[in-house]
């Protein structure tokens, strides 16, 4: 059987830690036996009720790590150190996944060659409304390089992110732990040296906007990911600007005409993925 690890991050996130677990543990592949859950909970030493919301669920599948840590991305650095299954995400306190999510992950990685693979775009607000916004268009080895899928793109979204366990072999563990604002960024640079990223036709998890958080601060952000990219081309600026219409514009059928190894869309004439 299969093995998907999950690693939440948190820190005195006792208003939405129950709603992020409950979206890992109360998956259909889960409950169905279709995968078996590693769950890793690395808790930042919180003072608030977060501690006794987790141990009072007691869900056998979860491993709680509580101790101080240094930020988001050491609590995240020590949950993928530990980490035993063959497929790997990570997702933060606030926000969750869809119920079907790791049957669309599992149904890709099985049968198609995808070792990485993300989903649509999409955004809660404070009371769980769910927004979907955009299907992916492309994501290119060279933009990562640049540090467009921050700025001139719109950004890889973690929330609807999965990858097979070898890539944590590319990670330099210190280095991620280090990181403030930009781990996930690194993360993928990091995978995109060795692996295309590919895209499912499905909302798969999505990204809570939340007042005061951290990814409000967009100047901390573009300069630790600053630190890792090249100059961009003339080429690599035209292209971008290419890829940035299509994303925002194109319907999503032409979009798979454009990207048909990259973009995987669900036939329901074959019941399959395509």
């Amino acid at each position: 059987m299969r093995k998907i690890s999950i690693i939440t991050p948190c820190f005195n996130a006792e208003r939405y830690i129950q709603e992020t677990i409950n979206s890992v543990i109360s998956q259909t592949a889960i409950l169905s036996g279709r995968l078996e859950l590693e769950y890793i909970i690395c808790d930042g030493n919180s003072t608030d009720g977060t501690l006794e919301i987790i141990q009072d669920l007691n869900f056998h599948g979860i491993t709680l790590i509580s101790e101080k840590d240094n930020g988001m991305y050491d609590a995240l650095s020590k949950g993928l150190k530990r980490v035993s299954g063959d497929i790997v995400a990570y997702i933060n306190a606030g926000d969750y996944y869809h119920k079907c999510a790791f049957d669309i992950v599992l149904d890709i990685l099985d049968k198609k060659d995808v070792n990485w693979l993300t989903g649509y775009t999409t955004l809660y607000n404070e009371k769980s409304y769910v927004f979907p916004k955009n299907l992916p268009y492309k994501y290119r080895k060279r933009f990562f390089d640049c540090g467009f899928y921050m700025n001139k793109l719109p950004v890889v979204q973690q929330e609807s992110t999965f990858w097979a366990s070898f890539l944590n072999n590319y990670i330099d563990f210190e280095y991620l732990s280090n990181l403030k604002m930009a781990g996930d960024f690194y993360l993928w640079q990091q995978f995109s040296k060795k692996e295309e990223l590919k895209i499912v036709d499905a909302y798969l998890g999505g990204f809570r906007r939340q007042k005061g958080q951290l990814s409000e601060n967009i100047d901390a952000y573009h300069k630790e990911v600053f630190k890792m990219v090249v100059h961009p081309s003339i080429y690599d600026l035209f292209l971008a600007t290419f890829d940035k219409t299509i994303f925002y514009l194109a319907p999503n059928k032409l979009k798979k005409i454009m990207n048909n190894d990259g973009i995987f869309i669900f036939n329901h004439d074959l019941q399959e993925w395509v």
